[in-house]
């Protein structure tokens, strides 16, 4: 498809001020995209669109975007535009103010509603953003691929479990018709605001921490994630399949040594078990009742998996649509001196 052909696509992205639907954004109007419509949920926080899209050296549309305010987690909303190609990034990542049930409840009913709107108003094909969290375990060995799917989520983290459910009623709509791929990224790491799987880590992996577990996790750059998403929307091939998106797994040691040489610190050098994890938990609660931090949601699940030691096979997209991921250390590098920088800047106020 050439860029004039997509100059004509109509393409709709929820969640766009959020750190990955704003790079998606990006991505879109970078590949030649101008009739975007963007679904929001506090058009206020659009500022986070145009900061990535300046970031990244992307100009604005000449005929700008269209924005619909709306909520999509409650009653089915009226006044969902008409669209070929649509990107579902909206979800809530850490409960925060919300309960567990509250927040597998959000997620499930934006999902569900956005299933609706695009089987009601026709469009073309969806790629909803899930997450490795939703994928069940190996049978063999200890590497996750696309045919591992979950049975029991009742032990999930709350976000593990709503991505679950939440893929179900995509999938539901596909059984009705609808052209769907769905995205499992691990944790994306990424130049972004609160709210985000950066938001916690990258103070972290900032800070010169002494401490580590033995743990692994998966992880893939923010802009890798648009860039897949943007190609597999019109790689037929990928109709009606999911892809993991890791650029590799790394235990939290050497996640923390990247950071720690990044931002100039020292390395992590203490190993931790799950003692000491539940005891961090544990203070992490007497802190948030005290009101001396704030509460970001992060449950005892949560904390427990930086014990995990899974690994994750992102290697799928890689062979069906030429695309290649971004080196993990040259991704962590780069996260971390945005992050730091943007500190400064905000301590010279």
């Amino acid at each position: 498809m050439d860029d004039n052909m997509r100059k004509g696509v109509r393409v709709a992205v929820t969640g766009a001020t959020g750190m990955l639907g704003s790079h998606i954004v990006a991505e879109l109007v970078r590949s030649g995209y101008a009739d975007i419509t963007l679904v929001v949920h506090n058009a206020d926080r659009m500022n986070g669109v145009y900061d990535t899209m300046r970031r990244l050296g992307v100009s604005v549309p000449s005929a700008g975007f269209r924005i619909v305010e709306t909520g999509l987690d409650g009653d089915y909303p009226e006044g969902l535009p008409a669209a070929d190609l649509v990107f579902n990034c909206a979800a809530r990542i850490m409960s925060g103010d919300m309960t567990r049930e509250e927040l597998v409840a959000h997620n499930v009913a934006v999902a569900r509603n956005v299933a609706r709107w695009c089987l009601e108003r026709g469009v073309g094909k969806l790629v909803h953003i899930s997450s490795i969290s939703a994928l069940g375990e190996p049978e063999f060995g200890d590497t996750v691929d696309e045919r591992c799917e979950a049975h029991d989520v009742s032990h999930y983290a709350a976000y593990g479990q709503s991505k679950y459910y939440s893929e179900r009623e995509i999938w539901s709509a596909a059984d009705k018709g609808l052209h769907v791929v769905v995205l499992a990224p691990g944790v994306i790491l990424g130049e972004g605001t609160g709210g985000n799987n950066s938001s916690a880590l990258v103070p972290a992996m900032s800070s010169g921490i002494p401490f580590y577990t033995d743990g692994l996790m998966s992880y893939v750059d923010v802009r890798d994630v648009a860039r897949a998403a943007v190609l597999l929307a019109r790689c037929p091939e990928a109709d009606g399949r999911k892809f993991i998106l890791s650029a590799g797994d790394l235990s939290y040691r050497e996640l923390f040594t990247m950071g720690a040489h990044a931002a100039g610190r020292p390395v992590p050098f203490v190993r931790v078990g799950r003692g000491a994890v539940n005891a961090a938990y544990g203070l992490m609660r007497t802190g948030i009742a005290l009101r001396l931090i704030k509460d970001r949601g992060v449950g005892r699940d949560n904390l427990g998996s930086v014990l995990r030691r899974t690994r994750y096979d992102g290697s799928a997209v890689t062979r069906i649509c030429g695309f290649s991921y971004t080196p993990l250390e040259e991704t962590v590098d780069r996260v971390v001196k945005y992050y730091r920088c943007g500190r400064k800047s905000r301590k010279n106020r």
